[in-house]
């Protein structure tokens, strides 16, 4: 069965110390650098681990788990960030006709961003397909970088916290079931939650830039990228 296969890999891996937070740095990384099949991993992991915190599992052992995921994503958003302030431009004039991605439009973002700076960034983080844009986008734009990591920073711990509350909440519904059904249980929590986040992700955004003259134009031209 897929679903006791998947609990097991992830009861092990849990175990594994060392390697196992290293391979959670680097697969934070890679979401954070536009891979999209590591975000749905990241976030059933997360899931997985609410699912235990509210069957009595302790904290000390998710711990090691979320402080290594927060740095792998912060290692990777501010990668990209301090890359394309250096030779963002350069990519855009080489290569922004084809993403449709001209200064221009990055300077029009870049003044509607002076006063929505803070929702604009955490509601495209939460989107499929524009969190590594948002990054980069905020490099060209010379977005303040203490203003840019405190957004990272707080779209991180709302992301870790929501995938919990979900896992938990989850876990605490199925309390009446017989214990060796969890793993089933926890296979269909975990494709829920990730197929309602990315909806609602999408539905929240394009309300929000409806609602919002010019931004919408300038950030509209990042659709035609698949990345995450």
């Amino acid at each position: 069965m897929v679903a006791q296969w998947f609990w097991d890999l992830l009861n092990s891996a849990g175990s594994s110390g060392a390697l196992w937070l290293s391979v959670v740095v680097v697969l934070a990384l890679l979401g954070e650098l536009g891979l999209p099949f590591t975000c749905p991993v990241m976030e059933g992991i997360l899931v997985f681990y609410g699912f235990l915190l509210a069957h009595g599992s302790p904290f000390a052992g998710v711990a090691p788990f979320l402080l290594a995921a927060l740095a792998g994503r912060f290692l990777g958003a501010t990668t990209v960030y301090g890359v394309s302030g250096r030779v963002g431009i350069s990519v855009l004039t080489r290569y922004g006709h084809r993403l449709k991605l001209t200064p221009e439009r990055v300077a029009l973002l870049k003044e509607r961003l002076a006063y929505l700076v803070v929702p604009t960034i955490i509601l495209a983080r939460f989107t499929p397909g524009f969190t590594v844009l948002t990054s980069f986008l905020s490099g060209v734009s010379r977005i303040d970088p203490k203003r840019f990591l405190a957004c990272v920073a707080g779209q991180i711990a709302i992301w870790e916290g929501a995938f919990m509350a979900a896992g938990a909440l989850g876990a605490a519904a199925s309390r009446s079931f017989d214990p060796t059904d969890y793993p089933r249980i926890l296979a269909i929590i975990i494709g829920t939650t990730i197929s309602l986040s990315a909806v609602v992700g999408y539905a929240v955004l394009r309300r929000a830039l409806q609602r919002t003259p010019g931004v919408r134009t300038a950030t509209g031209a990042t659709h035609v990228s698949h990345a995450r």
